[in-house]
């Protein structure tokens, strides 16, 4: 028999379902930054995470959740059955001292009381996130989270997020709603930047019909984003890099009939990525 785990009713929650989203490794982040990533591989309860005695997330066993920081001490813990005496917010019992431009994982071991949070090597963390999902329902409410900025491989500082679509959708109504809440963050971001240079958008699709028509779908889909980010004040100049390049390479080997829209493959397929690039 599957066993459903409550979240605590006083937790506010994102309304409508959201695709899973499985963990992807973690670039660099800016030295303005330290970046975090909790992770609760199994367990039988949700574990409450708070940030400097503010709720950031609540993780059911076989989530993750990816923070960023301004470099400093930080307490940064998980709970079990914290309500109503809520100890995690009035008496945290450890604290992280983030440096610049780390990148820290803590793992939340199982439990049913108190604080069970543990640093762990990234090494062992990653080999349990690889199976791990992004928790999306939970709204942070901890004001020392910061949107996480990172820099590639050429040194050039960069925000990146995608944006998932329905099943054969490309319009605006087809975007789940918490890639909405993504889109504005990007919105945000620039608009708050003095030295964003460009803004790259490439659509992508699931496996499902053919390689013509998804080819005409990821396009389509990237111009809905595009079209979307102008819409919210970005300047159009700024989005001159659009484009789609059909099927995923998550998509291949996954299935191709229409049954199997709903595989984790495919779903994390009909995408939208955004880069936003600084100078």
């Amino acid at each position: 028999m599957k066993h459903v785990i409550d979240i605590p009713e006083d937790v506010k929650t994102t309304s409508g379902k959201t695709a899973p989203q499985p963990y992807r490794p973690v670039a660099d982040v800016t030295p303005e930054l330290a970046q975090i990533v909790v992770y609760y591989p199994e367990g039988s309860v949700p574990a409450t995470i708070y940030v400097d005695r503010e709720l950031q997330s609540v993780l059911l066993p076989g989530q993750f959740t990816v923070l960023c920081a301004a470099p400093g001490a930080h307490a940064v813990e998980s709970w079990f059955n914290d309500h109503p005496a809520y100890q995690g917010k009035q008496n945290p019992l450890q604290q992280l001292n983030a440096e610049s431009a780390q990148t820290y994982f803590i793992q939340v071991n199982p439990g049913t009381s108190g604080n069970t949070a543990a640093l762990e090597e990234r090494s062992r963390a990653e080999a349990l996130l690889s199976k791990m999902h992004k928790q999306t329902k939970i709204i942070n409410r901890a004001s020392q989270v910061k949107t996480c900025d990172y820099v590639n491989n050429s040194g050039v500082v960069l925000i990146q997020e995608q944006v998932l679509f329905r099943f054969a959708a490309s319009n605006a109504a087809g975007i789940f709603a918490e890639s909405r809440n993504k889109l504005d963050e990007v919105v945000k971001f620039t608009k708050k930047a003095n030295n964003v240079s460009e803004i790259q958008i490439v659509g992508y699709t699931d496996a499902i019909g053919s390689r013509e028509a998804n080819q005409r779908l990821s396009e389509a889909r990237a111009d809905t984003v595009r079209s979307l980010l102008i819409e919210k004040g970005i300047k159009p100049e700024l989005i001159n890099n659009t484009t789609g390049k059909g099927i995923a390479q998550s998509a291949e080997g996954c299935g191709t009939s229409a049954s199997q829209q709903a595989a984790g493959c495919n779903v994390n397929s009909r995408r939208v990525e955004i880069l936003v690039k600084s100078h």
